[in-house]
């Protein structure tokens, strides 16, 4: 299936910039031709092998450049009521570690109908965390393609930093719900008018019915809201009692809802890495290819989420439920991912179906209002 869609877009985009017969000759299976009849899959499969372990490919930026606007573009296949309703953003990082390279995708998603769906990610070439000057400029790039404002962006403990919260909200117009370490911005709390921090503390501690309490607080010389708030995991060896965020949203309560979103983009990187397209397993190397493969299995992502999504509308009796009690959730007993990954094989078993997919995919999408691609 990944392989028949790479074919695809490197043939439309080496005849975009060349001629059709450059195409044909770099890739044997093009629809319409003596090559398409006598070529065979495994062939198709191999050249692709040899794209991806062989030296930088010259028309790989543009075909890096046309994968990531299918992707943004198959997103308007969403049902209009889903994409007006996305104003969530996610962002984190998933690493893994080669031979070669430490791999670290910092990746940013729009959730829409519960998943979290990649808008663009960037590989930064390191183990550990992100830093602000790291993300300011991802959100650059990012911005060249989109327009984020008005949206909240949601992001966990390592996405801190005085700098980068200021330039979420005054540069982008970013609203963002970030949870904090138990231990950083107590002097900034304790310097505003109010309770001290342990204060706060201490209130939830001794009034159990009280679900969470907050304070404005100023960092850098804006003005955020510091949350404590009842861990419903509590009790467990690995959390809390309490959750800590801060957020330049007004709304303390809508703030906190809003962070429980999050999870989805560590249900999206499990699909990408082991429970389903196993991008750490493919071992790609190079900087450039990781990220044209990670902008390939984002497509083909966004497509099957869509299928699920799709089949369980008009099936509503389909969607069964199961509950982890361990972890006190609800979820069906298959994914819309996974649903939607048995409806698209379905159509992905050769090539021309692949394509007559796309093109059908590409003329029903629906205009984003949010972005520039």
């Amino acid at each position: 299936m990944v392989q028949n869609l790479l074919i695809t877009s490197q043939c439309i985009s080496i005849a975009r910039t060349t001629n059709l017969s450059k195409a044909k000759d770099f890739v044997p299976q093009v629809i319409g031709t003596e090559l398409a009849l006598q070529a065979q899959p495994q062939a198709n499969y191999q050249r692709l092998i040899r794209f991806f372990r062989d030296g930088v490919n010259e028309y790989l930026p543009e075909l890096h450049e046309c994968i990531q606007g299918m992707a943004v573009k198959a997103i308007g296949n969403f049902p209009a009521r889903s994409l007006k309703k996305a104003k969530q953003l996610v962002i984190d990082g998933t690493k893994w570690l080669t031979r070669e390279d430490k791999i670290h995708f910092l990746t940013l998603c729009v959730v829409i109908e519960g998943a979290a769906i990649p808008i663009a990610s960037h590989d930064l070439k390191k183990a550990g965390h992100s830093s602000q000057v790291e993300r300011i400029a991802f959100f650059d790039r990012v911005g060249k393609h989109f327009n984020l404002k008005g949206m909240v962006l949601l992001g966990d403990r390592e996405y801190v930093g005085i700098e980068w919260f200021k330039d979420l909200k005054t540069v982008r117009g970013i609203d963002f719900v970030v949870r904090l370490k138990k231990g950083i911005y107590h002097d900034q709390v304790n310097a505003t008018q109010g309770r001290s921090w342990q204060r706060m503390n201490d209130r939830l501690e001794k009034n159990k019915k009280i679900k969470f309490v907050s304070k404005r607080v100023v960092l850098g010389g804006y003005d955020y809201r510091y949350i404590i708030v009842r861990n419903p995991k509590a009790g467990h060896p690995d959390e809390d009692d309490f959750v800590y965020f801060l957020t330049s949203l007004k709304n303390s309560r809508f703030a906190a809802d809003q962070y429980s979103v999050r999870w989805q983009i560590e249900v999206t990187f499990r699909h990408l890495k082991s429970n389903g397209f196993n991008l750490e397993d493919m071992r790609v190397e190079g900087q450039e290819k990781r990220e044209l493969m990670m902008a390939i299995l984002s497509l083909v992502f966004t497509m099957m989420v869509q299928e699920g999504v799709k089949f369980y509308r008009e099936n509503p009796k389909a969607r069964q439920k199961k509950t982890d009690h361990r972890r006190g959730v609800v979820t069906l007993v298959h994914s819309t991912f996974r649903q939607g990954c048995s409806i698209l094989l379905k159509h992905w078993g050769n090539l021309a179906g692949a394509l007559r997919y796309l093109k059908r995919l590409f003329r029903r999408a629906k205009p984003l209002n949010w972005t520039h691609v």
